[in-house]
């Protein structure tokens, strides 16, 4: 059996995604709760992965636009020359694969498709230097082996997370010097 990787769409079963920690629960509610109306709000957007033809929702992404403080990096990070005090980033707001897939390279898969939606869509046309996402404890392993960096603490105050983040520009320069060789 195939799966298709699309954007959210109405009549897609979310219910049936199960995560298999109890720590994930809030991401199964989002998906349930609130996704579809911020996808059809433009306010965030979230890209499924269903079986060939089915609306089951296994797996799922979602992004949003974001900033990033300029004083939150250490003085190796901060852009000489930049004069504004916030990074234009995109943020990976949430991030779940069924527990029926989990350790098979779903998650990793997902990622990778919003960098090279980033990467192909977004930079050539705006300002977008950082992909940042705030980690969940039992998350820091994945994106760190993704390549993603501590910033810190999340500010929040709302979840215990550690913001991470990964420099698209680095990504896009190493995939053209791949591609040129």
């Amino acid at each position: 059996m195939g799966f298709e990787l699309r954007e959210l769409a109405p009549g897609d079963a979310c219910n049936a995604l199960s995560l298999g920690n109890q720590a994930f629960t809030p991401l199964k509610s989002f998906l349930r709760k609130e996704a579809k109306k911020l996808h059809q709000e433009y306010l965030a957007r979230t890209f499924v992965m269903v079986p060939q033809g089915e609306a089951k929702v296994l797996a799922y992404i979602t992004t949003l636009c974001t900033h990033v403080a300029v004083e939150q990096f250490d003085e190796h990070a901060v852009l000489e020359g930049f004069r504004y005090r916030d990074y234009p980033a995109i943020k990976l707001a949430r991030l779940a694969v069924d527990a029926s897939l989990q350790g098979q390279g779903v998650g990793s898969q997902l990622v990778d498709f919003v960098i090279g939606l980033i990467t192909d869509h977004v930079m050539p046309y705006t300002g977008c230097r950082f992909l940042v996402v705030d980690a969940k404890p039992e998350s820091v392993r994945f994106y760190a082996a993704k390549g993603f960096l501590p910033i810190g603490p999340n500010t929040d105050g709302l979840t215990e997370a550690t913001t991470m983040f990964i420099d698209l520009r680095r990504v896009l320069t190493a995939v053209n010097q791949a591609s040129a060789s």
